[in-house]
């Protein structure tokens, strides 16, 4: 007679190795709310599409802290990596953590080929009120410091998700972004707008449009891209980007996003 073999890949096998891990984890006191909010986030593949209820992804170039209406334990790390008008690879190594229900914290290292360039820190909530099946929204702070000088940047977002059916969703992104806040304050208007489209279940095509607008620039990016699930946990986005400045030649890049949720 063969030796059987358990398999945890499924819902029952999960399960048991949810309640080992837990089982451990209480003798060494490890919170057991955050062993099971992350074998809970591996079922719900957040890495690939957004938010919880209802089911949108997140966009690649302009994303969210964590998925609107995430749960607390919550934890993903992730970087983007683009190339620069200049040449020059920019990439943006970081963790994002859920502290409670609907709100997420975000810490980030914006990196130009080996250079650290700022310090950003994000914090985003999830509204209780109004939301639905098919609607979900949030807001969002993010704010900025030059790793050297002492330039500070902030961006206020109001966030908004539908879901038309199992396939096509949106998710957009209005708000403002001040610079230089700590001397004459610019301001910027920006707005993110995305449609996506699931194909199955770790595969889904999205169409990102990313615009500033004030203190006399103009700046469009326009993303096509593709969101792919590799394993459980890890995931990918890729898209190229065609983005066009006032008084500067339209420029086209490739641009990824690897992303990993425990």
């Amino acid at each position: 007679m063969g030796v059987s073999r358990l398999d945890l890949s499924g819902p029952k096998g999960r399960g048991i190795a949810a309640a080992v891990v837990i089982g451990i984890g209480s003798c060494v006191g490890f919170p057991t709310h955050a062993i099971a909010a992350m074998f809970d986030d591996a079922q719900q593949e957040d890495g690939l599409i957004g938010s919880e209820h209802p089911r949108i992804p997140e966009p690649m170039v302009f994303d969210l802290v964590r998925p609107l209406g995430s749960t607390r334990g919550e934890l993903e790390i992730n970087t983007l990596a683009t190339r620069a008008r200049d040449g020059s690879i920019e990439w943006a190594p970081e963790i994002e953590y859920t502290v409670r229900d609907g709100l997420a914290l975000e810490f980030e290292l914006p990196v130009e080929d080996s250079t650290l360039r700022q310090y950003k820190a994000a914090v985003q909530g999830t509204f209780r009120t109004g939301r639905s099946d098919r609607f979900i929204h949030g807001w969002q702070a993010i704010g900025r410091r030059a790793h050297s000088g002492s330039e500070v940047s902030g961006d206020a977002l109001y966030i908004a998700g539908y879901r038309f059916n199992d396939r096509w969703s949106t998710l957009n992104m209005l708000g403002v972004r001040g610079e230089s806040l700590t001397r004459d304050v610019k301001a910027h208007a920006l707005i993110n707008a995305n449609v996506f489209y699931v194909v199955k279940s770790d595969l889904v095509l999205g169409f990102e449009m990313n615009s500033e607008v004030g203190g006399g620039r103009r700046h469009l990016v326009l993303t096509p891209q593709l969101h792919a699930g590799l394993t459980q946990n890890l995931s990918v986005q890729v898209g190229t980007s065609v983005s066009r400045e006032r008084g500067k030649s339209t420029h086209r890049t490739l641009t990824g996003r690897l992303i990993y949720t425990f």
